[in-house]
């Protein structure tokens, strides 16, 4: 992590309450599992607006789950802060933009509560002190408001407190407690220091509790061959909230469409172990030390195609010269950045040699495959000045592709790795976790990375906070709704 998330972590992990239930069955009415942003934004909301008895309960021993370690980038449309830069937006507009993202597999619903939800939330943290840092643009419009996620947690945190929530942290939800007359979510059973306990809610329970990029055996049975692939996610994204909703009946939406995204280098912690130096000259080799992906393809798609290779194993393969091109044209960033301006490797994950053959053996690969592969490239280059069997013409419109003939020679290590899943559990526009019938489970809602729907075929930047703090809103004002209800 960076410096700063790393105090921003620390400070979390020395304040997060500590704090028991005072019996084996305890009474609440709102029950929120998982204190991320989703979560504590629900708990905040909800709390404000009558909610009272709210219980968080947070697996980890530190509260924050994966929005500690998100970029902090929040996509939003018609804010006061484009509006003071002149940008002229609509909700409209940005739900054309993601369903083209999303290759019209959004549900546009979801995305028409969604972009309301997340403005409304912005203006609340506004007033309450907290405002983007930047407002930059992703492929168009500039939408995307940039947040420093460890003040944001540490607020929501405060906040929470302040309004009388309890946070418990340390205590992971293993089951969800369903009325067998009325099939209505009524508590759930957690864990405490390896003992089962219940907990009971009289409005229901909201489930936000993250992803799955840490169950193995889930990605597998979502895509063949996902399982191989790395994560950033943090520890606990295990998929729990989504195998209690479907096991109390629950659809699904967006499994379909989860992709890794490349390259990180091997064992990623951050966004920092990211890199699209191949776009800038470097081939991409296998296992075998075999091309098989033009290096200029969309990142989704070289992941796609890395999955399908041994162990998702790929070494990116160049130059010195290649190293100077990457160095003048990508606007590179984290571990590497010194590596590609001066060609000092110290520590990194980065192999040299004089010779192909010897930065293969450094690297433990095929030499004698490295050097047909580089030969071939090589050759087609000089005769053609392009790529006959993958079809790479030029590096991202901004130089020629250049043979790899200059030593030193390096490989780097470089695999896929899951951001985050993006797919999960159907919810309707009022956060309800819907059946295989389309009907809202009484009881239950939904709000963040456990949830599917907003997506489509893909996260489009800023999106999963988007929608981890507008439906972490609606989740709270929909427990606002219920308790209205009770009350008549």
């Amino acid at each position: 992590m960076r410096r700063r998330q790393l105090i921003g972590t620390a400070a979390l992990t020395a304040l997060s309450p500590l704090c028991w239930a005072s019996s084996s069955m305890d009474h609440f009415q709102l029950i929120i599992v998982g204190a991320g942003a989703a979560g504590l934004t629900c708990a905040c909301i909800a709390a404000e607006n009558g909610v009272k008895d709210i219980l968080v309960l947070e697996k980890n021993p530190v509260i924050g789950g994966s929005s500690l370690i998100a970029r902090g980038t929040w996509f939003a449309s018609g804010t006061a802060s484009q509006t003071t830069r002149g940008v002229k937006d609509s909700d409209h507009d940005a739900v054309l933009y993601l369903k083209s993202e999303g290759l019209g597999k959004n549900d546009e619903s979801l995305l028409d509560a969604m972009l309301p939800a997340a403005r409304e939330q912005i203006v609340w943290f506004e007033q309450n002190g907290i405002r983007p840092i930047a407002l930059f643009a992703e492929k168009g419009v500039r939408r995307i408001h940039k947040f420093d996620m460890p003040e944001v947690i540490f607020f929501l945190r405060k906040k929470a407190l302040s309004l009388g929530v309890k946070i418990w942290t340390g205590c992971p939800v293993k089951d969800l407690i369903q009325d067998k007359v009325t099939g209505r979510i009524k508590g759930v059973v957690f864990t405490r220091a390896g003992a089962d306990r219940k907990a009971f809610a009289s409005l229901g329970v909201v489930l936000c509790s993250g992803g799955f990029s840490r169950n193995k055996s889930l990605l597998e049975s979502v895509q063949e061959g996902l399982q191989n692939v790395a994560t950033i996610a943090p520890p606990g994204l295990t998929g729990d909230g989504l195998k209690m909703g479907i096991k109390v009946g629950a659809a699904t939406a967006d499994l379909e469409h989860i992709k890794a995204s490349y390259a990180f280098t091997d064992n990623p912690s951050t966004y920092q172990d990211m890199t699209f130096a191949y776009y800038y000259g470097p081939i991409i080799v296998n296992d075998d030390c075999a091309r098989f992906v033009n290096e200029s393809a969309p990142y989704k798609e070289i992941a796609q195609k890395v999955i399908q290779q041994h162990e998702a194993k790929s070494y990116l393969v160049f130059d010195d010269e290649i190293r100077k091109t990457v160095s003048r044209l990508a606007n590179s960033s984290g571990p590497l950045k010194e590596f590609w301006g001066t060609g000092k490797i110290g520590n990194l994950p980065v192999f040299s040699g004089k010779t192909v053959e010897e930065v293969a053996q450094n690297a433990h690969i095929d030499p004698v495959g490295l050097k047909d592969t580089v030969d071939m490239y090589n050759e087609a280059i000089a005769k053609l000045g392009k790529d006959p069997d993958f079809y790479r013409k030029d590096l991202t419109g901004k130089a020629k592709l250049a043979q790899i003939v200059k030593p030193p020679f390096y490989v780097i290590p470089v695999r896929p790795a899951l951001l985050g899943t993006y797919g999960g559990l159907k919810i309707n526009t009022d956060a309800q976790v819907l059946n295989k019938s389309g009907k809202p489970i009484s009881g239950l809602w939904a709000a963040g990375e456990v949830t599917g729907g907003v997506h489509g075929a893909a996260a489009a930047m800023g999106v999963p906070l988007s929608s981890a703090f507008g439906f972490g809103r609606i989740a709270g004002l929909s427990a606002t709704k219920a308790l209205r209800e009770v009350k008549g």
